[in-house]
């Protein structure tokens, strides 16, 4: 044997020894270093499975030890590749399976802990006697296996429900006192403009020197090393591979090293049969076009008797009117239909081309003797048009197979980018660093000068200065000694001068494991759409086979006698079983072949016994040929559909891998200056105290230059040259004593400061901690002057029909005022419960008179009554719950304050722009920025779509109904009167987004039912509004429904949990959950109305 082989084994033990060793120790990032390390010198193929199963265990103990869910998920996912590619007979890779499919209560991790439960559970079988360590590992795999099982049969709902990105609390943190604040912004401010500029400038030896006090060599081998990386490419960002530590400048080439060097995509050595997604050209013909259903026979006709004049047919956006319409509600419908689920597939990037390809090639125009060639002579190949020729039979079918496809898989990719999110989120950095022509300073962002910095600066490249950076910036404010009391007391991650490397290593290996993963479902996909490939193009075989049968009856001399299609196809396999090439083979042609005569409904792909079926297919030869195409017609369909749906899966199999792609290009960005901005920090902030210290001791030394000189001259002119020693003597001693007495007595002062100073933070603290222990959940602690209250009651006495408790309720005019408070009561009670509108509540609590817990809604509703416009309150009882919403917000009072006005504008208002493009002249109007409170919809529209499209989403639904808002190109500005889509764009996502549901007030228990179960308590705005960042999402806090007898009930989502409110001030009731809500509005027939949606906080707001 090869004796490199021994000396290979031996190192390979040594290096996993060495990795053993490291995670013992609890040193887990210098473990994954030594393995990666292995990883890139051989190959990922070719390193035993030892340190695949060792970088499992760690990747399971990080998962373990992880206090987040989503951190949690990564290193889960993370370890199922190593698991897997070590061939042991373990659990390992089964039990995180079977973890994440209970953490994301997901049939898709369940499938797969069960199927590799049973893979390792065979391989065991196979081992015959078992020990006592694998009893216990098949009784684990075994209980997997069974859990999953039922799991599946029960059924998943997909979703976990995980809370907002929370930056920690132990990350950032003052670390310096007030008193050092108060003491620098004092100097700062008496610098001059010249030396604060000159501040601004590191030296960079200095910088060096005080590196290598602090960390000796390994300091300054780091700072080196940053300053020859900027020196070199001008750039403080970079990318870094952590397998083989290669940087990269240029994202591009990065992603390309990690898909070419590190198997971050899967690889086929063909492109063939490779799905593609349609383009934006084709998505904007499905987009564009009017999908309503042509005349297929009027339009056969034209084509055949007509043709000249249907060539010079006009296209628009791959649509022409001049087709003859029908006039059928059912195929309109359904067309409709299939253009809204074309669109969500390509939104989604599952629509593949070969399922528009199939879409248009159904021969429907074949009937009707059209050829191919016609057709193209027609153009209607380059369209999505030729859909609508189909008859309700062939759309049916492409309606039912789009329903088919899935938009999303729920594999957990987003809890690893919710990961990646909170890392990566203490890592952005805002100033620009500078250098000089000579690199020998770094010149700090001027902006410092000036004020604080909002926007981040992801590309980090560096300007050599050749002038002065600082000459026409002119220093404001102090805001610079901010920044540099600012930094983490404890950054847990990562710090100067450890080696780039270790930055995120452990999430960064996990992630690119999980890469692998995906890439392996991914051939595993393409392998079942090969094979069903295969099948097809055997069945296509045999159906030519049978066509060529039926050619040589029609040329036979009478009385030949025909071959029967099964017997000739029985024929055909014993001249090909013995034909195994490559696929597909001989042998694949007797297997499809027997499905065939078996009339199977499904491919088999059983490719065990040959010879048992060619003995079936023999016994089978008298079987007629009708049944023979019949059977072959079907399969070709079933195994069709299979193809699409495969493209699909491997699509989205895709976006995961991409989307997982991404995260790791986004954890493999490292930024020099997030690197070192703590050390710049804190040198700087050592040298402007040593700058303030050497300051105070000049000025001391100064005055007691002076001081003794003064004294001195007086005592020379009163004593003579004899005693002239002696008292300076004396004096000197006096003022070392009166020095050191002095500075006693500021001892004792700052001590006296100190401790007071500890026992007002002390009962602060204490009255800080009281208001957080009992913040109020449905009151508001408002507080006014007795005249305001005063006023108030006096302008409610002065209202006729305010009174909720007046004895003439049977007067319509005074019951419908009543209803109005009502619905007044309710809406405010609902405003109450948003928690940005409660904070601002709070801190202009002088606005309101001082209130009980539980009185605070009637408050509030008093004072709007008191000092709101008599217009309004004339108005008021013809009005519902959502117009006095918008009275609220327009003509409260409070509002009207300058401050106050631009805080509603803030948290309620949407800023929205409408643009049309017109697809017939290409203009593009622009409309003048509209202004509103939220959305507008009919509830009848929204249970209706719900009802027909089953698990569509709230914000699809009302993406849907906008899509029926056309808006003409308007002639008055020379446009063609063309309708066209609108585009709703806005620049910025509101703290609270308000939905407004129309009812016909003649609704059913079932029909409120379905409009309440169609609404979401989490909805994407981004679904709804271009211009804003994708996934941002808003959730419901609180709600105003309308019940019987019209009386007005809200209902608040309040400590994990929902309840109801009445206008009684302890009307106060339990509902529960989500479902809960849906019961209780059937039940109490409660129509919601106003729904309050509240921003859900991303980690950078």
């Amino acid at each position: 044997m090869d004796p490199s082989f021994f000396e290979s084994a031996e190192e390979d033990s040594r290096l996993e020894k060495i990795a053993q060793d490291h995670f013992a120790q609890g040193n887990h990032i210098k473990a994954l270093e030594v393995i990666e390390d292995a990883f890139s010198k051989r190959g990922k193929e070719d390193v035993p499975g030892m340190f695949h199963l060792l970088q499992g265990s760690i990747l399971y103990h990080l998962a373990k030890r992880a206090k987040k869910s989503d951190v949690t998920f990564a290193f889960l996912l993370g370890c199922v590749e190593p698991f897997t590619d070590d061939f042991g007979l373990h659990a390992f890779s089964a039990c995180a399976l079977f973890e994440m499919a209970k953490q994301l209560d997901s049939e898709l991790y369940y499938k797969k802990a069960e199927k590799d439960a049973e893979l390792r559970l065979s391989l065991l079988e196979s081992c015959g006697e078992l020990d006592s360590a694998d009893l216990e590992t098949q009784r684990t795999l075994t209980n997997i296996s069974n859990e999953a099982e039922l799991k599946i049969l029960q059924g998943c709902t997909g979703k976990i429900s995980v809370p907002a990105l929370e930056e920690s609390k132990e990350a950032r943190g003052m670390i310096r006192s007030d008193a050092e604040g108060k003491r620098l912004r004092s100097h700062w401010a008496s610098m001059s403009v010249e030396a604060k500029k000159n501040f601004m400038k590191v030296s960079v030896s200095k910088l060096r020197g005080y590196v290598e006090r602090l960390y000796g060599e390994e300091g300054k081998k780091a700072l080196e090393e940053v300053l020859d990386s900027t020196r070199t490419n001008k750039k403080w960002r970079f990318w870094m591979c952590r397998t083989c530590s290669q940087k990269f400048f240029y994202v591009k080439k990065f992603r390309n090293h990690l898909e070419q060097e590190h198997g971050a995509k899967f690889k086929r050595a063909t492109a063939k049969n490779m799905p593609q997604m349609v383009n934006e050209a084709w998505a904007g013909m499905i987009l564009a076009g009017g999908w309503e259903p042509v005349d297929a026979v009027a339009a056969a006709e034209m084509i055949k008797t007509r043709l000249e004049s249907v060539k010079e047919f006009v296209y628009e956006e791959g649509w022409s009117k001049d087709w003859p319409l029908a006039e059928d509600e059912e195929r309109t419908n359904l067309l409709k239909q299939i253009q809204y689920l074309l669109v969500l597939l390509w939104e989604s990037k599952v629509l593949s081309f070969t399922t528009l390809e199939w879409m248009m090639e159904l021969p429907i125009l074949a009937r009707f003797e059209v050829t191919e060639s016609l057709i193209t002579e027609c153009g209607l190949v380059g369209t999505p048009q030729r859909i609508c020729f189909w008859d309700c039979h062939e759309l049916k079918r492409i309606r039912d197979l789009l329903k088919l496809i899935k938009f999303e898989r729920d594999d957990g990719t987003d809890l690893v980018c919710r990961a990646v999110e909170r890392l990566c989120g203490r890592t952005g950095v805002k100033e620009k660093i500078e250098f000089d022509e000579q690199f020998s300073f770094m010149l700090l962002d001027k902006r410092l000068l000036r004020g604080k910095i909002d926007p981040f600066d992801d590309e980090g490249a560096i300007d050599v200065c050749k002038h002065d950076y600082y000459a026409k910036t002119q220093p404001q404010g102090d805001d610079i000694i901010t920044w540099l009391l600012d930094y983490p007391l404890i950054d847990g991650s990562f710090e100067f001068p450890r080696s780039a490397r270790a930055h995120n290593l452990d999430i960064w290996v996990a992630i690119l494991r999980a890469i692998h993963y995906t890439c392996r479902d991914w051939g595993t996909k393409y392998g079942r759409k090969f094979e069903n490939l295969c099948y097809d193009k055997v069945l296509t075989d045999a159906k030519n086979l049978c066509t060529s049968e039926d050619e040589r009856r029609r040329t036979a001399p009478e009385g030949e006698a025909n071959v029967a299609y099964a017997s000739l196809l029985g024929d055909r396999c014993e001249e090909l079983k013995t034909d195994n090439g490559d696929p597909p083979n001989g042998r694949h042609f007797v297997f499809a072949v027997r499905d065939v005569l078996e009339r199977a409904p499904d491919p088999t792909f059983d490719f065990d016994d040959l010879e048992a079926s060619l003995d079936l297919i023999h016994g089978l030869k008298d079987l007629s040929d009708g049944t023979v195409l019949e059977s072959i017609d079907h399969l070709k369909s079933v195994v069709t559909d299979k193809v699409l749906l495969a493209d699909s899966k491997i699509l989205l199999v895709e976006k995961s891998r991409i989307s997982l792609l991404n995260e790791l290009t986004r954890l493999s960005a490292f930024d020099y200056r997030s690197y070192i901005r703590n050390l710049l920090k804190r040198f700087m902030r050592d040298e402007l105290n040593e700058i303030v210290k050497m300051d105070a001791l000049a000025k001391v030394a100064a005055a007691e230059a002076d001081l003794l000189s003064s004294e001195k001259q007086e005592k020379e002119k009163k004593s003579g040259s004899k005693n002239k020693k002696r008292g300076v003597i004396k004096d000197e001693l006096n003022e070392i004593v009166k020095m050191d007495a002095l500075a006693k007595v500021a001892a004792a002062e700052a001590d006296l400061l100190s401790s007071e100073k500890q026992e007002k933070e002390k009962k602060s603290g204490s009255k800080n901690k009281k208001q957080d222990c009992v913040e109020p959940e449905d009151t508001l602690n408002i507080a006014a002057n007795t005249d305001n209250q005063k006023e108030t009651a006096k302008d409610l006495q002065n209202m006729p029909g305010e009174d909720l408790l007046s004895k003439h309720m049977e007067s319509p005019h005074v019951a419908a005022a009543t209803r109005c408070n009502l619905a007044l009561d309710m809406t405010l009670k609902a405003l109450c419960k948003i928690k940005v509108l409660k904070e601002y509540l709070v801190c202009d609590q002088h606005q309101f008179a001082d209130n009980q817990e539980g009185q605070v809604p009637y408050a509030l509703r008093d004072y709007f009554t008191a000092f709101a416009s008599k217009t309004i309150k004339r108005e008021c009882t013809s009005r519902d719950a959502a117009e006095l919403l918008v009275s609220i917000l327009e003509f409260w009072p409070c509002w009207r304050t300058p401050d106050v006005e631009s805080c509603v504008t803030h948290i309620f208002t949407l800023e929205e722009c409408e643009r049309m493009s017109c697809s017939k002249c290409r203009k593009n109007p622009n409309y003048p920025e509209q202004s509103s409170y939220g959305v507008v919809v009919a509830a009848d529209s929204i249970r209706d779509l719900k009802c027909a499209f089953g698990k569509m989403k709230l914000e699809d639904i009302l993406k849907l109904i906008r899509m029926e808002y056309k808006m003409l190109c308007d002639v008055k500005t020379e446009g063609c009167g063309k309708a066209n889509f609108v585009h709703h764009i806005i620049s910025r996502s509101p703290p609270i987004f308000t939905i407004v549901l129309k009812w016909e007030k003649n609704e059913t228990e079932k029909e409120i039912h379905e409009t309440t179960k169609a609404l979401d308590w989490e909805i994407d705005i981004s679904r709804l509004y271009e211009g804003v960042e994708p996934n941002t999402t808003y959730r419901l806090v609180s709600m105003v429904g309308c019940g019987e007898e019209e009386e007005y009930i809200c209902l608040s989502f309040k400590k994990n949990r929902w309840v109801s409110y009445r206008h009684e001030a302890l009307a106060k009731k339990a509902v529960g959950g989500w479902k809960n809500v849906v019961r209780f509005c059937e039940k109490m027939k409660v129509r919601p109305e106003i729904l309050f949606y509240e921003a859900v906080p991303k980690l950078n707001q």
